[in-house]
């Protein structure tokens, strides 16, 4: 383990960098499974929107989705709206308020959200066998503790 006071050089990719290409890695290889299915229009920036749907079927208010992907309402509005284009979400009324409108997958949109989510599942058995079960499980642990430290602390500074 480092010692943060060591007097070591600062070289080498810190933890969110790590994170980051880690990330990096799993994206590229989601994108490469949806393209060669003919899913070649899903960039990037559409898993927000498609993650946060993926757990709401009834569908949810775009103010919504942007809070739950920490982004602004304005970024999710043109997610959205691209999306909608593509034909992976649509708007329907809110039936709980007739002037809101709900997003929410079509069901192409769950076909490739069925698709990312098998990829992933296959990435995370990939690393498994390269780096041990129980690697990844206590990456998944510590990370997944980490999320709810930052979602309390989040509450605490509401």
């Amino acid at each position: 383990m480092s010692d943060p006071n060591s007097k070591a050089p600062d070289r080498g990719p810190l933890l969110g960098a790590l994170l980051r290409f880690a990330h990096q890695s799993v994206i590229r290889r989601i994108l490469e499974r949806l393209s060669a299915a003919g899913f070649d229009d899903v960039q990037p920036a559409h898993f927000a929107p498609l993650q946060a749907l993926w757990d709401c079927p009834e569908g949810a208010r775009a103010t919504a989705l942007a809070a739950r992907a920490r982004i602004t309402k304005q970024s999710m509005g043109e997610l959205v709206e691209q999306l909608a284009d593509r034909g992976y979400v649509e708007r329907v009324p809110d039936p709980q308020d007739g002037r809101a409108r709900l997003v929410r997958l079509t069901s192409r949109g769950r076909k490739a959200g069925r698709m990312a989510r098998e990829r992933v599942r296959e990435v995370e058995a990939d690393w498994s066998r390269k780096l041990g079960a129980h690697r990844i499980e206590t990456l998944r642990e510590t990370l997944q503790l980490l999320l709810e430290s930052e979602r309390n602390d989040s509450k605490t500074a509401e």
